[in-house]
């Protein structure tokens, strides 16, 4: 499990499958607009979250191994400010669900973990 990479990239391709359904489903169903807008918004903010979440902890894993002794942080002060953003974004404009714009925030960080466990299965971690 040195090499996560392999993890972001299987959570990256579901969640943009993910997004063209529900694309879909919003040109196709009018009466759950809302709800795939909404969803669609916060698995966008979702996955930027989880792509810099694992730039973040590339970053203080290289720094831990070269022994630099910069200071490091994981980013939840951005994360949290962009999640709270696009929840700000949902009250704001009507289209949007807020619920189902707050669930789809989590569900690529929820990806992580039966992508995970499938790749280590696969022994491709």
């Amino acid at each position: 499990m040195d090499n996560m990479t392999p993890m972001i990239n299987t959570v990256t391709r579901v969640t943009l499958v993910l997004m063209a359904g529900l694309l879909m489903g919003w040109a196709l169903h009018h009466e759950t607009r809302e709800v795939t807008l909404g969803m669609t918004l916060g698995l966008v903010a979702g996955l930027v979250n989880f792509r810099y979440l694992a730039v973040k902890v590339r970053r203080v894993t290289q720094s831990i191994a070269s022994n630099e002794g910069n200071a490091f942080s994981l980013g939840f002060v951005t994360r949290i400010s962009f999640a709270i953003l696009v929840t700000m974004f949902a009250i704001k404009i009507e289209h949007f669900s807020l619920v189902a714009t707050i669930s789809g925030v989590f569900i690529p960080q929820l990806l992580a973990i039966p992508a995970g466990i499938y790749l280590s299965v696969k022994n491709k971690l």
